[in-house]
């Protein structure tokens, strides 16, 4: 799981890195007409996704990647904290847990 995540850094650092030496290489002339062709790529990409949410199937893969996700999130949270917990020794439940409440009949009498 751990190595997944490490992949998508990875991979999204050097994107960034070579858009960087792109932008660079370009020069600062370049900028506005490739953010230009970004702003329409863009509002393309949203009419086309605004046309493709009314698709049923579309919608369901949409449904069921959010789950996919959300649960590998959830289980990276998880084991996290588990992880967390266990290194700094909280694990020993025995000595954190609360006071048994009384016997009936050993305490003040009510009333």
């Amino acid at each position: 799981m751990a190595n997944e995540w490490n992949e998508i850094g990875d991979r999204l650092q050097g994107l960034g890195l070579k858009l960087k030496l792109h932008f660079e290489q370009s020069g600062p002339d370049a900028w506005p007409d490739a953010l230009n062709k970004l702003g329409t790529a863009v509002e393309d990409l949203f009419k086309t996704a605004g046309n493709a949410v009314t698709d049923e199937a579309v919608r369901s893969d949409v449904r069921d990647v959010g789950h996919l996700l959300a649960d590998a999130v959830s289980n990276t949270l998880n084991k996290a904290g588990h992880d967390i917990r266990g290194r700094f020794g909280s694990d020993s439940s025995a000595e954190q847990a609360p006071p048994k409440p009384e016997e009936p009949g050993s305490g003040t009498p009510a009333g």
